[in-house]
């Protein structure tokens, strides 16, 4: 992002809320700042020939009254045509230009709104182009007056349509008998998203753009039904035509108000990047699609004000690769001891928890690197060197560094610029907003103290220990590893390659993964897979506490918590195998899982408008492009789900559905 001029920052806006003081009701019509925008197709108005003009209405806060119509209107006050806005507050018309200055007026209430058309140039190029009325083609139409073609007939037209580094170049042939030219092109050869449309011209001077959206072609349609319930563990089923998809999924009441129709993975990833300014109202448009909403995202595109990306400024300033992708992390050192001929030496770097073996050579100058290595943060990292050709093992002494972790970023932040609104009206708010309530903390009682010769537990005191079996560790049970000891005590441990897996013993009475435990190291818990307790040997521990049956609140299949407490002068990430072994704490961030609250009250408004019944971040689709998750009961007769992510060759997908429970 570095290389490049324009800021590709991400800004998203977070709503806090004091449940005392309400909400900030930021949709209410500010009157005194409605205008009207005109923005004609193309960026430019051309003389003598038909040009399309978008309307736009909105005020400080980008709200727009519903039902408006706005009037054409000649130097005389005449009114020529009329046009309809839909409820975003766009439109358009069809006019061709001459010297008399058009009014576009809209009434709103008591105030009339009004915008001048600006003056056409008497030399240009004038495109109209629609990506959705014919089927997977895009239609362009160019068009130009006959002064425009006595001075570009010598510098040639063409058509270029483009995103990223995917581009279509398409000569004109636009003849003095014919000012108009249509191309018509598969929607296919575009990528899905965003496109450009330039007319430019043999001497990179551009005439016209203009920004079109084309639909992927994936369609999901993933149905969600209730499977089985077992307990208070609802069992959902999904099925789909696509296979082996990356997927979340967030699982809400039916009347949440917790969804941000601003947000959406496909706006997110397909348009908003394209865009000077976000797509409002994106999932209004991407949601059940069909073509009446493809025509109302045209007209959001059409009323750009500008574009993200200048034409003249790109020939100008074109991307230099001043600086490097950060690719995982690089790691630099150097050896202290001298040897002779460094050249015919390696190091060898070890990481067990990432299951990382990589190797660099020694330079003359006696460094050596290690580039891309994808470490999370607080892992330990072990080195060593080797002599070739037989990889003799060479006793030395390493220092190590991270090189590419502390790179800033050169664009300014500037924040969200806060618009002079009606300040009256911004502090207009809605009281009584109903919130969910969450349970209080739990009240630990008074522990009792049971007086004996024998080795007491020092952790049993912990509330959540209490219900679990706890084990001294000492020299009769410390010469295994803890993989084993867990075996013994109620659990199943799956070992593959790179995995560890840790699952109940309990019969399974429906199809699926059988239930995992909860799992602790010294009251930090394991997410994903199990892969540190690989490497924790018994004699590291101090005492460990297990129930293979205890119950964990929550939809995510868990049965039986695990808790394991290492001896105080060591732990599995200070212990280090040898002198060379050092700490990266500058890595990438750990990956976390989602983990809901607790609700006091799941039949509450507050608990209906934000709460949250499930979030899984990640879940993949089998090979027939189903899936299954669980959700708690909260004695819900439905709720919505919305399942979003991409598939295996890149797309991306949203979907919401409403699903029965009950």
């Amino acid at each position: 992002m570095n290389n490049f001029t324009e800021n590709e920052s991400t800004l998203v806006k977070v709503n806090i809320i004091n449940p005392d003081q309400g909400i900030q009701n930021t949709e209410k019509i500010v009157k005194e700042t409605l205008k009207v925008y005109l923005n004609p197709e193309g960026k430019n108005l051309i003389s003598g020939v038909s040009n399309t003009i978008g309307i736009q209405v909105k005020d400080c806060n980008n709200n727009t009254p519903i039902n408006l119509e706005a009037t054409i209107q000649n130097s005389k006050g005449e009114a020529l045509q009329t046009v309809k806005l839909n409820n975003f507050g766009f439109g358009k018309f069809h006019t061709i230009p001459t010297t008399e200055v058009l009014t576009v007026a809209v009434k709103y209430e008591d105030k009339i709104i009004e915008n001048n058309l600006p003056p056409a140039n008497l030399i240009g190029v004038a495109i109209e182009a629609s990506s959705f009325m014919l089927d997977n083609k895009t239609k362009i139409k160019v068009k130009t007056n006959k002064s425009s073609f006595n001075s570009l007939q010598f510098r040639g037209l063409n058509l270029v349509i483009h995103q990223d580094q995917n581009f279509i170049v398409e000569p004109l042939n636009i003849n003095p008998n014919n000012l108009e030219q249509i191309i018509v092109v598969n929607n296919t050869g575009l990528n899905p998203g965003i496109n450009t449309i330039r007319i430019i011209d043999n001497e990179l001077k551009q005439w016209s753009e203009r920004q079109i959206y084309i639909s992927p072609i994936t369609k999901n349609n993933y149905d969600v039904i209730k499977n089985n319930q077992q307990g208070n563990i609802i069992k959902l089923a999904a099925f789909s035509n696509s296979t082996n998809n990356m997927i979340s999924i967030s699982v809400l009441p039916v009347e949440t108000k917790s969804i941000d129709d601003n947000n959406s993975i496909i706006a997110g990833l397909t348009i908003n990047p394209y865009l000077k300014t976000s797509l409002l109202n994106s999932n209004y448009y991407l949601n059940d699609v069909n073509r009446l909403k493809y025509y109302e995202l045209d007209l959001a595109l059409l009323n750009q004000e500008s574009l993200k990306y200048d034409w003249d400024y790109m020939k100008l300033q074109p991307p230099t690769a001043h600086y490097t992708f950060d690719i995982g992390i690089n790691l630099k050192g150097t050896v202290a001891n001298p040897l002779k001929s460094k050249s015919f030496h390696k190091v060898k770097l070890v990481s067990s928890k990432e299951f990382i073996t990589a190797s660099a050579d020694v330079t003359e100058n006696g460094t050596f690197e290690f580039q891309n290595l994808l470490l999370t943060d607080s892992t330990y990292v072990n080195l060593s060197l080797h002599k070739q050709p037989n990889f003799e093992y060479v006793d030395a002494k390493l220092a190590l560094q991270v090189v590419n972790r502390k790179k800033l970023y050169n664009k300014v932040f500037t924040g969200l610029i806060k618009k002079n609104c009606n300040l009256e009206n911004d502090t207009i708010k809605t009281v009584n907003l109903d919130l969910p309530y969450f349970k209080e903390k739990a009240i630990q009682l008074k522990e009792v103290v049971s007086k004996n010769k024998k080795k007491q537990l020092t952790h049993i005191n912990i509330l959540s220990n209490r219900m679990l079996r706890g084990h001294k560790i000492d020299s009769t049970n410390n010469s295994s590893r803890i993989l084993n000891f867990i075996e013994q005590n109620g659990f199943m441990v799956d070992r593959t390659i790179g995995k560890i897996n840790i699952y109940s013993r309990l019969p399974q009475l429906s199809v699926g993964p059988p239930p995992t435990p909860i799992v602790y190291i010294d009251d930090r818990q394991l997410y994903f897979d199990y892969y540190e307790l690989e490497f924790l040997k018994m004699d590291e521990l101090d005492e460990i506490y297990i129930n293979a049956l205890a119950i964990v609140a929550g939809g995510n299949n868990n049965l039986g918590i695990i808790r394991i407490y290492t001896k105080k002068q060591q732990n599995t990430h200070s212990k280090k195998s040898n002198p060379n072994s050092f700490f990266v704490k500058d890595a990438f961030s750990k990956s976390s899982t989602f983990q809901n609250l607790e609700y006091e009250n799941a039949s509450s408004n507050g608990f209906n408008n934000f709460g949250t019944i499930n979030w899984f971040t990640k879940t993949i689709s089998d090979s027939n492009g189903n899936f299954t998750f669980d959700i708690l009961d909260y004695n819900k007769k439905n709720c919505k789900i919305i399942i979003e992510g991409m598939t295996t060759d890149g797309q991306i997908f949203h979907e919401e559905k409403v699903v029965q429970l009950k």
